[in-house]
C-alpha cells in the first residue's frame, strides 16, 4: 500500500454504505478520527453495534480492505476533483452550522467559494412559463447584485436558477444528488458544464456515484445549509422543494416564496409556505433588502430600463401602447402562445407596470 493521506480516511469511511453523517460523527468520536477506526481491531467495531446498527458495523468490518482505501486514494489524487472535509479551512462555515453537515465534500469547477451574500433558488421539476422566467429573473438580479446563486442542477426552476446566474456572469454552487463526475439529468449536459466553468458542482457523494431516489432529499438541507435564505419559486404540494424548506426552517435560514395563481398546482405549496410564514418575494430587490445589500452594491446590475424588463415583457408592453387590448389580441400581435403570455402578463402585473381591467383586457399602468 503507497502512500495514504488523511483526506482517503475520511471519504474510506463516509462512503462505507449505511453510515451516513451521524454514525460517521459517531464513529469518529468514538475512535479519534477515521484513520482510527480504520486500524482499530474488528473486535472494538462490533462493540459499537448497539448504536449504529449490526448490518452498518458490518459493513464498515468488510470495508476494512486495502482495495476500498487506495480507492479514495485514487479520489484525491484526482486533479479534477476537490476534496474538501469538515476539518479544511476550505469547508463553508455556514454549512458546518447545520445538525448534520456531509463529512466530505466533493467539488468540480472553479474552486468552493463561501461569499458574502448566498441565496438558494429552488423548486418543482415540473413548471410553468410564470415560474421558469421568474426563477431566471431572480437569479439573474441577485447574481448582478453580486450573490452567489445555489440550487440543485435538476429540471425546471433549478435550471433556470443557473442559467440566469450563468447569463448574469456570477458564481452559482450546483449541489447534486449523484457524483460529480455524473451528468444528471442528462439533457442538462450543456447547463452541467456551463456551471463548472462559472462556478462549482458539489455534492457528499463519492465520484461515480448514480443518481438514486434517496440522494435528492438528503442533498437538500446542503442546498439550505450552503445560504442565508431559500427561495422556492414554484411548488406543488408534493414537491422535493418543499424539503428543503423544511431543512431551511430547521437550520434557521430566512425562506421566501414565490406567490402564484391560487388555481395552478404548480404553487399550490409556495402560496401554503406564505400562508404558513414564508416571506413573499415578488422581486429581487425584496432579497436584497433583507440581506442588507445597499443601492451602491445593486449598481453593479445591468443598465437599462429602471424596471429591468426583458424582450418579452418589453414587446408586451409594447403591444399596449395604443391602449387596453384583450388577451387574444396581445397574443395575435406579439405572437406568443396563451400559457407564455399569461406568465408574462403576471410578472408585469406585479411589477405593477400592467394592470387587468374588467371583461378581460389589460393595459399600463405605469409609463416606462
Amino acid at each position: 500500500m503507497g502512500d495514504i493521506v488523511d483526506k482517503a480516511y475520511w471519504i474510506w469511511l463516509s462512503s462505507i454504505p449505511g453510515i451516513g453523517a451521524k454514525r460517521f460523527y459517531y464513529l469518529v468520536k468514538r475512535f479519534g478520527s477515521p484513520k482510527a477506526v480504520w486500524e482499530c481491531a474488528c473486535k472494538d467495531i462490533l462493540d459499537a453495534s448497539g448504536l449504529i446498527g449490526d448490518k452498518v458495523v458490518q459493513n464498515v468490518i468488510v470495508h476494512k480492505s486495502v482495495e476500498y482505501l487506495e480507492k479514495a486514494q485514487k479520489i484525491v489524487d484526482d486533479p479534477d476533483i476537490e476534496v474538501i472535509t469538515l476539518v479544511d479551512d476550505e469547508y463553508p462555515k455556514l454549512l458546518k452550522t447545520i445538525y448534520d453537515p456531509p463529512p466530505v465534500l466533493y467539488c468540480k469547477g472553479q474552486p468552493l467559494k463561501e461569499t458574502q451574500y448566498m441565496v438558494s433558488i429552488v423548486g418543482s421539476r415540473r413548471t410553468s412559463e410564470y415560474g421558469r422566467q421568474m426563477a431566471e429573473k431572480l437569479a439573474y438580479e441577485l447574481s448582478c447584485a453580486g450573490v452567489t446563486v445555489v440550487s440543485g442542477l435538476a429540471r425546471g426552476i433549478d435550471t433556470m436558477a443557473h442559467r440566469g446566474a450563468i447569463r448574469a456572469g456570477g458564481y452559482t454552487i450546483g449541489v447534486l444528488g449523484c457524483g460529480v463526475d455524473v451528468i444528471y439529468p442528462r439533457e442538462n449536459k450543456k447547463l452541467f458544464m456551463q456551471v463548472q466553468q462559472q462556478g462549482t458542482l458539489v455534492s457528499e457523494y463519492p465520484p461515480g456515484t448514480q443518481p438514486a431516489a434517496g440522494n435528492f432529499p438528503a442533498r437538500n438541507r446542503i442546498i439550505s445549509g450552503l445560504s442565508q435564505a431559500v427561495v422556492v419559486v414554484e411548488a406543488g404540494s408534493t414537491s422535493g422543494a418543499l424539503i428543503t424548506a423544511d431543512f431551511a426552517l430547521e437550520q434557521g435560514r430566512d425562506v421566501y416564496a414565490l406567490p402564484g395563481n391560487v388555481t395552478s398546482p404548480y404553487s399550490s405549496g409556495t402560496n401554503q409556505l406564505i400562508k404558513e410564514g414564508a416571506t413573499p418575494v415578488t422581486s429581487a430587490d425584496d432579497i436584497l433588502e433583507a440581506l442588507g445589500i445597499t443601492g451602491n452594491e445593486k449598481a453593479s446590475k445591468p443598465s437599462g430600463t429602471s424596471y429591468q424588463l426583458d424582450i418579452f415583457e418589453i414587446e408586451v408592453y409594447n403591444a399596449l401602447e395604443d391602449g387596453e387590448k384583450l388577451l387574444e389580441e396581445l397574443a395575435a400581435i406579439t405572437g406568443f402562445d396563451i400559457g407564455k403570455l399569461n406568465a408574462i402578463l403576471t410578472v408585469l402585473e406585479m411589477k405593477g407596470i400592467v394592470k387587468q381591467l374588467p371583461g378581460g383586457k389589460f393595459a399600463r399602468q405605469l409609463l416606462i
